[in-house]
């Protein structure tokens, strides 16, 4: 990865040295009318959850954890089943400064349900909905031929960038890809990147190309950088038969720390997606490796020896997309299986892990229930009577199975992590919600990338 961004470096240095490059870009000035447009997009929803986990898993991104329908729930005790919310809403600025030099401006809200013992993010001081700047970034388009370089806080090529597996998908107004819904990656980073076509096909209306995209960044997501590590990211694709089939492979590489001991993750992951004039179909599978991530002991005696092991996250989803009326109405579904560590073992004593970075000595059983895999579906109809509005009825439903061997839905006794007892938790659990989305864009000038109804 070091490798990777020392030629990223050579070729930023190389074209900004490039006289050629510049004369050519004065020259472009003479004609060119700098100008600039706003645009953006919302999505939200009506739900209604019917059902609910009774430890409130679902960590990372997963939406509804901890939303209880019930009057039981100590820290919520008039319950909360339903709500009208917004889960995105973006405010675009692009400006042109000539032909090949732009940038581009993102203020984002995306504060997830305010749930008592599970507060939303990016909320104010008052606990109401707020912004931040999600993307801001400068764009030099064919700083050499057939590369654009990028400086600022950019999207990341994990999951978010063209013919990645969001725009594939190309539902992400129903629900995050699934490295995105687990948080094994942010969506956006401040950084510098290079991405491009290292080969097109000429003289055809969709054709084949192999692309790329090299990023070092901050692996801080949109907060300020807080170490001295970097995170270095690529992606690879290629997409034939008039851009039917696409095919990708993505790395990552983030140093953590040094000491005590030493942390890193290294993500991989693979896609493929197909696509015709009436159906889409796509699958994804990744595996993040954590070093020395989870912290346990083999006994709860204080005099047993503390040690660490790699925590290995794995995942696979599978989606899928059909026109039913062109243009007025589609289909869609998904099906995903997330496993937090592949690694686990059951006869340790897990204090902490990469997924959670404390378990709680009063709730988590320490051989297991901090360990759960997640089954997730949803699936629905689009209805757009509008090219820019889609109105999607659909149902969330997220599966939470212990990984401690126990296979029943009956309510257990567990072993902490201090040796004591924890009752009335349910080995195997989920959450259902029914939910009415919305989805709007405005500016009609403006590509969407996830417009599902765009094939």
């Amino acid at each position: 990865m070091k490798k990777i961004a020392t030629v990223l470096a050579m070729a930023v240095v190389f074209c900004l040295i490039n006289t050629n490059t510049s004369k050519a870009q004065d020259a472009d000035t003479s004609t060119f009318v700098p100008h600039g447009s706003f645009s953006g997009y919302v999505f939200g929803d009506y739900y209604y959850k019917t059902h609910q986990d009774s430890m409130g898993r679902g960590a990372g991104n997963v939406q509804y954890r901890g939303l209880n329908p019930s009057a039981t729930n100590g820290t919520n005790p008039n319950g909360q089943m339903d709500a009208f919310q917004i889960r995105r809403a973006y405010l675009n600025y692009d400006y042109d400064f000539a032909r090949n030099l732009s940038a581009h401006a993102t203020l984002a809200d995306e504060a997830g349900p305010n749930i008592s013992g599970f507060p939303g993010t990016n909320l104010d001081a008052g606990g109401s909905n707020t912004v931040y700047v999600k993307y801001f970034y400068l764009r030099w388009d064919n700083i050499f031929k057939g590369s654009n370089l990028l400086i600022g806080q950019q999207a990341t090529p994990s999951f978010a960038t063209p013919y990645g597996t969001e725009p594939l998908w190309a539902y992400r107004s129903i629900e995050r890809t699934i490295m995105d819904l687990h948080n094994n990656d942010a969506s956006s980073d401040m950084g510098v990147s290079l991405m491009g076509k290292l080969w097109q096909q000429d003289g055809v209306e969709n054709p084949a190309l192999i692309g790329y995209q090299l990023q070092v960044g901050n692996g801080n997501s949109a907060k300020p950088e807080n170490d001295r590590f970097k995170k270095y990211r690529m992606n690879l694709y290629t997409s034939f038969m008039q851009q039917k089939i696409t095919i990708g492979v993505y790395a990552d590489y983030n140093n953590i720390q040094n000491s005590p001991y030493h942390m890193n993750t290294t993500t991989m992951k693979g896609y493929i997606h197909f696509k015709s004039e009436w159906f889409r179909i796509g699958a994804e599978f990744f595996q993040q490796t954590t070093k020395n991530a989870d912290i346990y002991k083999t006994s709860f005696t204080s005099s047993a020896v503390t040690d660490t092991a790699d925590c290995q996250q794995t995942g696979f989803s599978v989606f899928a997309s059909g026109r039913i009326i062109k243009g007025k109405l589609n289909i869609f579904a998904r099906y995903d299986m997330y496993n937090p560590d592949s690694k686990f073992s059951s006869g340790n004593k897990y204090s902490a892990t990469a997924t959670a970075s404390s378990i709680s000595s009063s709730t988590a059983g320490a051989t297991s229930l901090a360990f759960y895999n997640q089954t997730f579906y949803t699936f629905g109809l689009d209805w757009t009577p509008n090219s820019r509005f889609h109105i999607m009825p659909n149902v969330w439903y997220n599966q939470y199975q212990t990984m401690s061997g126990l296979t029943d839905y009956s309510t257990i006794t567990a072993t902490n992590t201090t040796g004591s007892t924890y009752s009335g938790l349910k080995a195997n659990s989920n959450d259902m919600v029914y939910r009415l989305s919305f989805y709007f864009i405005f500016n009609a000038s403006k590509k969407v990338a996830n417009n599902g109804m765009e094939y």
